[in-house]
């Protein structure tokens, strides 16, 4: 009896659909597509496992590479690359596979080894690995989000004048604005706070009031009050946790439940 034989239109598809996430925006595409074509074909096609074992590889390896250069400063300047590689490989492994080649991906660690029946299995241990990252980071957030509620509620109010509005042209020759707000200390003494970063319009001008927060101890550690200066760092911290630790518990939990109900 012939062996089934995958057509190149499949594993072409399969391949490219690692970029579905280039043009839909929905969660996870680039990463459930693949695997779903997978499950659906390989016994009419054996031939498409290498396949997809390459791409589940690279799927795997690439959004562990993404997390570590995510929680590295240096790391980040590395992020541009590695995205264009991920653009880039599917669509020289599509073109592979319109020659009736497989193609292994550069870099892919090999998550799921050669054994068919435990791939899915290895693929879910491989993804679940990533939880471990997002979950140190979330539960960081959530202590520096204790600690800052803890450190605001220390801090007294006060009304400070916006003294000054300075300026600056970035690099692409737009101007932007910083306050530089005055305030009384509890002994009398003058302070000067600015807000943490500099925006494209002014949001204070000369003169105009602004809340502050200050330590009573020590009124040079002080704050403008309002939601972006208390609160942005923190939030931004938590959403970028919780997103790392979903891309990599729900592919896990997909491909639990892939192999669950496989034949």
């Amino acid at each position: 009896m012939s062996q089934a034989k995958t057509t190149p239109s499949v594993e072409i598809f399969l391949h490219l659909s690692l970029l579905l996430s280039w043009v839909v925006p929905i969660p996870f595409i680039d990463i459930l597509v693949p695997i779903i074509i997978w499950q659906a074909t390989k016994k009419q096609s054996p031939q498409i496992e290498p396949h997809a074992r390459n791409a589940i590889n690279w799927l795997i390896s690439s959004t562990v590479y993404s997390v570590v250069l995510l929680v590295t400063l240096v790391g980040t300047i590395l992020l541009p690359v590695l995205w264009g590689l991920r653009f880039v490989f599917p669509i020289i492994a599509a073109i592979q596979a319109s020659k009736g080649k497989t193609w292994k991906y550069p870099l892919a660690i090999d998550f799921l080894g050669s054994k068919p029946e435990k791939q899915l299995q290895r693929a879910a241990i491989g993804f679940l690995s990533l939880v471990v990252i997002p979950v140190a980071a979330l539960l960081g957030s959530i202590v520096w989000q204790n600690n800052r509620v803890s450190w605001l509620d220390s801090l007294s109010p006060t009304t400070g004048t916006v003294s000054q509005v300075n300026e600056k042209t970035d690099e692409y020759g737009d101007t932007l604005y910083r306050p530089v707000v005055e305030f009384e200390g509890p002994n009398g003494d003058l302070y000067d706070v600015s807000p943490l970063g500099w925006t494209g319009s002014p949001t204070y001008k000369k003169g105009e009031s602004v809340g502050v927060l200050y330590t009573p101890t020590e009124p040079q550690r002080a704050i403008i009050d309002s939601w972006s200066e208390k609160w942005s760092m923190v939030t931004v911290a938590l959403v970028l946790s919780a997103i790392v630790f979903g891309f990599s518990l729900i592919p896990s939990i997909f491909c639990l439940i892939v192999q669950r109900f496989s034949p």
